[in-house]
């Protein structure tokens, strides 16, 4: 009969959802694909049936996303849960317990609640580079070769070099590239990539600058090989002529050979030969590039030529770029908005963009997305508020074809970093005498630190290349395992054997950033005298409360700061804690500069600091000088201003008469006060140090 009574509620009256029945407690702020996830799942009241995997669930945007889930029953109100997260890709997920049933005043609910499991991981783009990496370095020609080690120099640096090495060794005896058949979109690249590397990119900048159509860089020449009368010139054999006038106008009396060159730097090439009687040619001097060296402009080279020259501060020709530009094509204002900032080319930008791309003409020639014109036309406007959109749109474009790939993840998510991916099982041990712990490495090799009692045996450090594994038995109280890698960490907790939880206390702990300081950095300056106080606030942002909050400084600052209180008992979840401060409240500060934190902590090892820099001038506001500039005790007659005169004649005719007693006094002060500064360095700690050593 009470079963049926309970279904007829469930029938008869709609799921109330209170996600306030539900606590979910997870300690970490991000993680990688296949990484553990732990949660502590806390319930306001005992539910009506015990939880079990079927509870939870892991989505995004309310989809289901496949998981095995492993349940832990701590209390009837108190659960532990862990999964490892799947294969996908980084952005918001969502840990849900769902579907509690609750007795409520007699009435059945329904009770869910969830958090964001934020994953963040490098885009598979990078992986699809290191995939299609040649064995001698190479992604292919020139350009794809550049892009990609300049796409790879924070993810995998080794590789990346590889691929600058690959460059360094296929380079022309003159600069450009590739070797033997020198082009300006290659050589441009390439400049780019050696200069963010650091190489030695001088010869690769000369040519490209000489091999644009500018008749002021280098010197000209007209050699005439042949027999006949060119003006005053009695020609039989071979004669060079030196080339002042952009126009050359010859004429001859006989057919012979004219050939055009240009010199500079030690590098001579042929520009123009020709055989005839009337040589005529006009040198091109509108600064602009062809697709070779001197060749007839092109616009496409000029504008990838003038970039790279941009990116190491050299001029590129503007003028001829913002004449030629076609309206219609896209990456004539991508490039031109990064080259000269004109807000033509950005209105044209946003008046053309297609709902995350752009096409390689206007929107009304097409639609098709061209990905290589996208992602310069998006880099060049990061700081607007389409930039979000259209870049994740192409993180979808990354494993198209090597070109777009690369320049898509260079310009746009070369801010990732290569990130470790470390799991473990189980997430916690509740109620055995033994268990089998498995660390695994998912992605690339990384050492480890462990802590844990010294029975268990395990080591303090692994170097993880795909996974440990160590039996621990003997257990016969509670205990944890820290295993700490990189910047990340893992806590599992250990239930010995009929051994108990105190209500009180939660197996994970809170974030670092659980309490708050709301009190800003402060760098002011004082005169010796000033006396200052001040509120200063903290806030608890945990779900619980926090026990044992201190106030501390640390650094020099400690000497001139007090605290009205600087210990707490507790602090509920969300109460914002007030107490004053007070800032060289006895005054005549020993030093001319005091920096270090302030610093607020909890028992559960919560922590935020904020930084205090004080500087003190005299009386005149002029700031006081330490001998070191870091903080000599202020001299005493700064302190002690107007004494009488005679008493200061009297003093210095006394250590007139005695001054070998005084030079003795002296040696004595300057051990002592070697002693105080060396002390005075000993204790200091700026906040890093401090922290470690909390943790």
């Amino acid at each position: 009969m009470r079963w049926i009574f309970f279904l007829f509620i469930i029938l008869i009256l709609p799921d109330d959802i209170d996600a306030s029945e539900i606590t979910i407690l997870n300690y970490r702020e991000d993680y990688r694909p296949l990484e553990t996830v732990q949660a502590e799942i806390i319930l306001g009241r005992e539910p009506l049936n015990d939880l079990t995997p079927y509870n939870l669930e892991f989505s995004k945007n309310n989809n289901a996303i496949g998981a095995i889930f492993y349940l832990e029953k701590l209390s009837s109100k108190r659960y532990f849960a862990y999964f490892d997260i799947p294969s996908v890709e980084s952005g918001d997920y969502n840990l849900k317990v769902r579907d509690v049933n609750l007795i409520n005043n007699g009435v059945l609910i329904k009770s869910s609640s969830e958090i964001t499991i934020k994953i963040i991981d490098v885009n598979p783009g990078f992986d699809y580079l290191l995939q299609n990496q040649n064995h001698d370095g190479s992604f292919g020609d020139v350009t794809k070769t550049s892009l990609g080690a300049l796409a790879l120099k924070k993810i995998d640096f080794q590789k990346a070099n590889s691929a600058i090495s690959y460059l360094v060794n296929n380079q022309d005896p003159t600069g450009c590239f590739p070797r033997g058949n020198c082009n300006v979109k290659d050589t441009s690249f390439a400049l780019i990539a050696l200069s963010k590397f650091n190489q030695n990119h001088v010869k690769t900048k000369n040519w490209l600058k000489d091999a644009s159509n500018n008749f002021e860089i280098g010197l000209w020449s007209l050699k005439l090989e042949g027999s006949a009368v060119c003006g005053d010139i009695n020609l039989n054999g071979a004669y060079e002529i030196q080339i002042n006038n952009k126009v050359i106008n010859i004429t001859c009396s006989n057919p012979i050979d004219f050939i055009l060159s240009h010199s500079y730097l030690g590098s001579s090439y042929t520009i123009h030969e020709y055989t005839g009687s009337n040589f005529s040619y006009s040198i091109d001097d509108s600064g602009c590039y062809g697709i070779k060296y001197k060749k007839e402009c092109d616009y496409i080279s000029t504008l990838y030529a003038s970039w790279a020259l941009k990116e190491i501060n050299e001029e590129f020709p503007e003028d001829y770029l913002i004449e030629k530009k076609l309206d219609n094509r896209t990456i004539d204002h991508a490039l031109g908005y990064i080259l000269y900032n004109d807000d033509y080319d950005r209105n044209w930008l946003f008046n053309n963009y297609l709902n995350g791309y752009w096409s390689y003409y206007s929107s009304s020639i097409s639609q098709t997305p061209d990905y290589f014109t996208s992602a310069i036309a998006t880099y060049s406007l990061n700081n607007e508020f389409l930039f979000r959109e259209a870049k994740d749109y192409l993180s979808r474009k990354t494993r198209e074809n090597l070109l777009d790939s690369s320049i898509i993840l260079y310009l746009l998510f070369n801010d990732e970093a290569r990130l470790p991916s470390v799991s473990v099982m189980p997430g916690i041990s509740n109620q055995k005498n033994r268990f089998n712990l498995r660390i695994k490495n998912n992605k690339y090799p990384i050492t480890i630190e462990i802590e844990s009692p010294n029975y268990t045996e395990i080591p303090r450090e692994v170097h993880l290349q795909n996974e440990v594994n160590y039996r621990i038995s003997g257990i016969k109280e509670n205990f944890e395992i820290k295993i700490i890698y990189g910047n990340y960490s893992y806590i599992i907790p250990v239930i010995g054997i009929n051994q108990k939880i105190n209500e009180g206390h939660y197996l994970l702990p809170p974030p670092e950033n659980a309490i708050k300081l709301l009190n800003k950095d402060v760098n002011i300056t004082l005169s010796r005298n000033d006396r200052l106080e001040d509120d200063i606030m903290f806030i608890n942002n945990w779900s619980f409360n926090l026990n044992d909050v201190k106030l501390n400084a640390t650094g020099r600052i400690n000497d001139i700061i007090r605290f009205d209180k600087d210990y707490f008992n507790e602090i509920k979840s969300n109460e914002t804690i007030k107490t004053r401060i007070y800032l060289n409240k006895e005054g005549e500060p020993a030093y001319a500069h005091y920096d270090g934190y302030i610093i607020v902590t909890s028992s559960q090892k919560t922590l935020d600091a904020i930084k205090i820099s004080v500087n003190f001038v005299d009386s005149q506001n002029n700031m006081i000088i330490d001998e070191e500039g870091t903080g000599e005790e202020i001299p005493e007659g700064k302190i002690q201003e107007g004494e009488n005169q005679t008493k200061k004649q009297e003093s210095i005719g006394k250590k007139k008469n005695y001054w070998w007693i005084w030079m003795i006094i002296a040696l004595i002060a300057a051990f002592v006060a070697f002693l105080f500064f060396r002390r005075k360095k000993e204790v200091s700690q700026d906040f890093e140090d401090y922290a470690k050593k909390l943790k």
